[in-house]
């Protein structure tokens, strides 16, 4: 009997949120961008939940297939038993690749590895940054006992780890060793069909703006703390773009923006779909990032697509921004330098901001059509 060859091989994408939700950011925004550019060489089936991280959404058809373009997705709002839904979707297709997003997900990281413990499919894990120094600060006992949890059922050995740099390989190698096969491939970025526009800018003036979820790792906080300090007389708009993922240290940033001088007018416009991003960025100078952890930071590129330079910490992958005229990235140890990164922003005039404009733009361009990196994330789902 002659086996004939797939066409396309099938992959299962296990994800917490996905389209149209939005505001947990960055992993939504990842699988969303290898759907877009591979839904022509594999068949994507999407396992998802039926709301955004707050709760909200709510999709109209849940437990079922349903096609999208390009995809098919099961929103799952888990009336039935969790680990029975899970093991139905496991039983009733052959899927060659699974691939998860989570390294702390009990319902879509935890039970499919559990409920896949015996088979030989081809099984990937993005941890999404998830294994940094910062992140695992946060909340550091819960994450601790997955970690552990992983080892004890060894299925750090059973899986192919997806990670987006060296440096997030060597985070899954100090925690789950040397041993483990880990694929590097950095996320890919949206397609942008924007051409690069000039911007208005005034010495002395400047729109500053936060793009994240609001949280501790975030680090808004630092941020408005900065702002506070810089002791000059310029007019200062500050957006703040994101939904608020922890309610007690939202308030507590409340607290600092009420005591910002005059001068300095913040905008809190809340969770915006990535679609409608590109409109407002538009109209922004400079973003102000000084996260704790990123292991790749869709929001820095993406500001960089829109022409602008970004100031953030040196907790991501991006370094060396200076020398690219780009913008800067600085130690959270150094607030005095964040200070003075931002003073030299808002003293430029339209002539000397469109240089870091203009190379901000060309930067992502170049990034976002490098075929190596198309590649790399191909072989993500390639059996070998």
């Amino acid at each position: 009997m002659i086996l004939l060859k797939k066409d396309k091989l099938d992959v299962l994408i296990f994800i917490d949120w996905f389209l149209p939700a939005f505001k947990a950011g960055g992993p939504i925004q990842s699988v969303s961008n290898l759907v877009e550019y591979f839904k022509d060489e594999f068949d994507f089936w999407i396992f998802t939940s039926n709301t955004d991280i707050d709760g909200t959404l709510n999709t109209e058809k849940v437990n079922c297939w349903i096609v999208k373009d390009g995809y098919k997705i099961m929103y799952s709002n888990f009336e039935n038993k969790k680990t029975n839904l899970i093991k139905t979707v496991l039983n009733t297709h052959s899927f060659d690749v699974i691939y998860l997003n989570s390294m702390y997900s009990y319902n879509f990281t935890l039970i499919p590895l559990w409920l896949l413990k015996s088979s030989y499919k081809r099984i990937v894990l993005a941890p999404r940054g998830m294994l940094g120094k910062g992140a695992l600060e946060i909340k550091f006992y819960k994450k601790k006992l997955f970690i552990q949890l992983f080892r004890l059922f060894g299925f750090h050995n059973k899986i192919i780890w997806h990670a987006t740099d060296d440096t997030e390989k060597n985070e899954i190698n100090r925690h789950f060793g040397s041993k483990v096969r880990v694929l590097v491939s950095p996320n890919l970025i949206g397609k942008s069909n924007f051409e690069f526009y000039s911007k208005r800018k005034i010495s002395g003036e400047i729109k500053m703006f936060f793009l994240s979820r609001i949280s501790v790792k975030k680090n808004l906080l630092f941020a408005l703390d900065i702002i506070s300090r810089l002791n000059i007389n310029a007019k200062i708009d500050f957006s703040i773009i994101g939904p608020v993922e922890e309610k007690n240290y939202w308030n507590d940033c409340l607290k600092r923006i009420n005591l910002l001088p005059k001068n300095i007018n913040v905008n809190i416009l809340g969770p915006i779909p990535n679609y409608r991003l590109q409109s407002i960025l538009k109209e922004q100078h400079l973003l102000i990032l000084p996260t704790k952890h990123e292991n790749f930071g869709h929001v820095i590129l993406e500001s960089w697509q829109a022409g602008c330079p970004v100031i953030i910490s040196k907790n991501t992958p991006w370094q060396n921004l200076k020398s690219k005229n780009i913008g800067f990235d600085i130690s959270l140890n150094d607030s005095n330098k964040f200070i003075s990164s931002m003073k030299s922003f808002i003293e430029m005039d339209s002539l000397e901001f469109n240089k870091w404009s203009l190379n901000s733009f060309n930067f992502a361009k170049t990034f976002s059509e490098n075929k190596l990196l198309f590649n790399k994330s191909k072989k993500i789902f390639e059996n070998e």
